[in-house]
Parts: structure tokens; C-alpha cells; sequence
């Protein structure tokens, strides 16, 4: 709390604060004063381009000035972080391995009585190379300043596709206006 500056009144001697221009009790002008100096304004957060992306099935992540905004599912309430409170973000990206999974079907396909069934088992396991090569898994951690981690499925994106390109512009994104910020960022091409 700043201190309060007094003067005296030259008509009637008595104190006022030098917030006034007159005095309170005979209404004579009160003589100039330096007044404390104020505390320095603290700077206006970095400029922020508002960022709103669609992650599909009712999903979305947003940014602007003061907060990043994920909606994890249709129906549920967003939630909102504030800048000044984030620490650390993380960006993860992973390929789909959850789809190698279909090679148990390659693998028991070897001992089909029928031709058709291990084709079809073999069919099932290169699908699952072919997903787990083509898709990736992103993914965001939100770090607050009482080191709670906030994970953020963003989703999977084929490798080149449209939300992909979606994705990274939100990850670049994210990086510009975390290092604006001081916030460490890490992930891929951090």
C-alpha cells in the first residue's frame, strides 16, 4: 500500500492529503507536493494469434491472450488453464502401435485348417503394420504451476493429411506463444 502524501495548508495551517487540490476546511488552494512514484505497470502479456481447432467428435483445443481451452468430449465442460499459471508444455507424438495388435491374428493365422483364413490373417497383420506406419498419436501436457500434469489427447492424424497440417500449425503455435510467454516447451522440433 503506498504511502499518502501530506501538505500543509498555507490559509489555515492544517494537514491534507496532497491527492487534493483545495482544502478541506477553508477551501484555499493547496501548495504542489511531489507525490511517491508509482510502481512501474507490469507489461501487457504477449500478443497471442487466437488459435480454435476442431479435433472432431465433439473435441477442441483453443488458445488466446490469456488462457488454452481443451474439450475433451461433447457434453463435458471445457477446461481452461490460465496462461500465467502454465509452467511447461509438451507436445507428444506417437505412431498408432496400438493397431500391431493384429499381428496375433497374422500369428494364429498359421494355424488356420482353411487357406482363406490365413490369407485373411495375414491380411490382418499387414493392415497392422500399415496403420501403425501410417498414423500417429498427438498428444498435449499441460504442466501448472502446482505440478499437476494435464494430458490432452489431441487424436490420430495420418501421416500428410489435412488435420495433420491442422495439428502442427497448433503445435507451432503453441510453441511461439509459449517461448513469448517464457514457458519451456518440449516435444518434436522444440
Amino acid at each position: 500500500m503506498p504511502a499518502e502524501v501530506l501538505v500543509m495548508c498555507s490559509a489555515c495551517g492544517r494537514p491534507q492529503t496532497a491527492a487534493r487540490r483545495r482544502c478541506a476546511f477553508c477551501n484555499a488552494v493547496l501548495p504542489e507536493a511531489p507525490l511517491p512514484p508509482q510502481a512501474p505497470a507490469s507489461p501487457p502479456p504477449p500478443r497471442t494469434a487466437p488459435l480454435a481447432l476442431d479435433l472432431g467428435n465433439g473435441r477442441g483445443l483453443s488458445m488466446d491472450a490469456e488462457r488454452l481451452t481443451f474439450q475433451g468430449r461433447s457434453g463435458s465442460p471445457p477446461v481452461e488453464v490460465a496462461w500465467t499459471r502454465v509452467r511447461r508444455l509438451e507436445w507428444r507424438t506417437r505412431p498408432y502401435v496400438e493397431a500391431l495388435g493384429l499381428l496375433a491374428f497374422a500369428l494364429l493365422g498359421l494355424w488356420a485348417p482353411t487357406q482363406a483364413i490365413r490369407i485373411m490373417a495375414l491380411a490382418a497383420g499387414v493392415v497392422g503394420v500399415l496403420l501403425a506406419a501410417l498414423y500417429r498419436h498427438q498428444g498435449l501436457t499441460v504442466e501448472v504451476e502446482d505440478g499437476a500434469r494435464l494430458q490432452w489427447p489431441l487424436g490420430m492424424a495420418l501421416r500428410g493429411s489435412a488435420r495433420e497440417a491442422r495439428l502442427e500449425a497448433a503445435r507451432v503455435a503453441l510453441l511461439e506463444a509459449g517461448r513469448a510467454r517464457g514457458v519451456p516447451v518440449s516435444g518434436p522440433d522444440a
